[in-house]
């Protein structure tokens, strides 16, 4: 649903119709993703859901109605061979004007809230969103077990939809997770390698040692943002971190000894923090992988970042059972 944000909250800016394009279950079509999206206005896809000729199958059954309804789109491996794609599919894919989606979709949107639209798969029942704190909109019966299961599916802190069987119907819960933006404050290897773990992660990296701007982006962080404070300097890092424990983002993390540990958290208490609010302070940051190299270290960080964000302790999918993706 990444590139559908642009243009739907063009859409919702503007007034103009258009429908919201969504993959309720997919088989098939390659590298696409289940949580792929787009939004037809005026005939044009923008964004792409399946790729090539499937993607012009979409537009052609929006007629420029702009209605709600579900659509199947099946394309054999050959017809996708001659068309270039990677290979045929089939999907399942549920069509919303978007001038029916609730009204508080573009103030969320806006603000970056990881958030999901929650419908019943055959477009029976208008879209509801969910966010970490809130719901809108009613779902019958099973609301509140929707509104749990999608919230457990925004802690995973990825972009996807996924279907769900409950007691009225078979819904599909769509997570929109705006894209990390992450902030290292430091410099030299072990900075850039944390900036190549995150740009191959597809976030949005600033490497920066100031005050000021660390503050800036501070203000602005929500859930999905991570930072990583690699400086030492007592000028830098205790105002930084004062300044994070005062912010919504989702990770908070520091690099130091534990002697360096103990000096922030007693100045940060002594400035009016709780115990409780330092334990959203990972230090010293990263799991315990046995690294001992810049990039070894980096991937400890990257790692416990994103158990961090989907609820996980980390260990070995080997001694897990369960889903082993998400």
């Amino acid at each position: 649903m990444d590139a559908a944000v642009t243009p739907l909250l063009h859409a919702l800016d503007a007034g103009v119709p258009a429908t919201l394009v969504r993959i309720t279950s997919l088989k098939g079509f390659g590298l696409r993703d289940a949580g792929d999206g787009a939004v037809i206005i005026d005939g044009a896809l923008n964004g792409s859901v399946l790729g090539g000729l499937a993607d012009g199958s979409i537009v052609q059954a929006d007629v420029d109605d702009h209605a709600r309804r579900t659509l199947r789109v099946t394309i054999t491996d050959r017809a996708a061979d001659d068309a270039g794609m990677v290979c045929g599919g089939a999907a399942q894919l549920l069509l919303s004007p978007v001038a029916d989606l609730p009204v508080e979709l573009t103030d969320l949107l806006r603000s970056a809230q990881p958030l999901a639209l929650v419908s019943a798969s055959d477009g029976s029942s208008p879209d509801a969103i969910v966010t970490k704190r809130n719901a809108v909109g009613d779902l019958g019966p099973d609301t509140d077990a929707l509104v749990e299961l999608a919230r457990t599916q925004i802690a995973a802190g990825a972009t996807a939809t996924i279907e769900h069987e409950l007691s009225t119907g078979t819904f599909a819960i769509a997570t929109i997770i705006p894209t990390t933006r992450c902030l290292i404050v430091g410099s030299g290897p072990m900075a850039d390698a944390i900036a190549a773990q995150g740009a191959l992660m597809g976030w949005e990296v600033t490497i920066d040692e100031s005050v000021a701007l660390a503050t800036d982006f501070l203000i602005t962080a929500g859930p999905a943002d991570a930072l990583a404070i690699l400086s030492h300097d007592a000028s830098v890092d205790v105002p930084i971190l004062d300044a994070a424990l005062n912010s919504s983002i989702g990770y908070i993390g520091g690099m130091g000894s534990r002697g360096t540990q103990t000096r922030r958290r007693t100045t940060l208490i002594d400035a009016g923090h709780t115990e409780e609010d330092l334990e959203r302070i990972h230090g010293p940051i990263g799991l315990d992988l046995g690294s001992r190299t810049p990039a070894e270290t980096s991937v400890a960080i990257v790692a416990e970042f994103l158990a961090h964000r989907s609820g996980r302790t980390p260990g070995r999918l080997t001694d897990a059972a369960g889903p082993i993706n998400g």
